[in-house]
């Protein structure tokens, strides 16, 4: 049974994660003379560049967090985890819509293969929030890495229901 930390999040990561599809759904149906060619080899170029920024982005500074303070109590330092957890999935689900987005644009303004632009983009973004963004296991213990680098235990891998704290967080980085 996932405890309530682990279904908000997934809730709110789904939630993107659908809205890209949603997005797409729009753009078929706004696209005059929509086919299924593809864009240039720039486009597709650009967008899997774009991808890869975001991807090493997102594993350099989308797993910071501030650290709990040492002595801290276990309660407030849980709660602190819980809050800077989901400022941390916040900023790797805003970095991984970037890419759709774009695509988004380009599909309105590219003459040709427009439909396959944004169909392209919205999967490299969609990859990157299943991978970087929903709340698994190496995504959870690596944000909890962070918020225990200075001593204090935030207990955010319990929170979510994952499993014990930090004796098992180091070894899945």
């Amino acid at each position: 049974m996932p405890t309530p930390a682990m279904r908000t999040a997934r809730m709110l990561v789904l939630t993107f994660m659908s809205m890209l599809v949603v997005l797409g759904v729009v753009v078929a149906l706004s696209v005059p003379e929509a086919d299924l060619t593809l864009p240039s080899a720039y486009v597709i170029g650009g967008q899997v560049a774009a991808g890869v920024v975001i991807f090493v982005l997102c594993s350099t500074i989308g797993f910071r967090a501030v650290p709990i303070t040492p002595g801290t109590d276990s309660d407030k330092a849980t709660r602190e985890g819980l809050q800077r957890q989901q400022t941390s999935m916040f900023l790797r689900l805003v970095l991984s819509e970037i890419v759709a987005l774009v695509s988004l644009a380009l599909a309105f303004v590219l003459t040709e293969g427009q439909l396959m632009t944004y169909v392209i983009g919205g999967l490299i973004s969609l990859a990157l929030m299943a991978f970087f963004a929903y709340p698994s296991t190496r995504n959870i213990r690596r944000v909890e890495a962070s918020l225990d680098s200075a001593g204090a235990r935030s207990r955010l891998a319990e929170a979510f229901g994952v499993g014990e704290g930090p004796a098992s967080t180091y070894n899945v980085l």
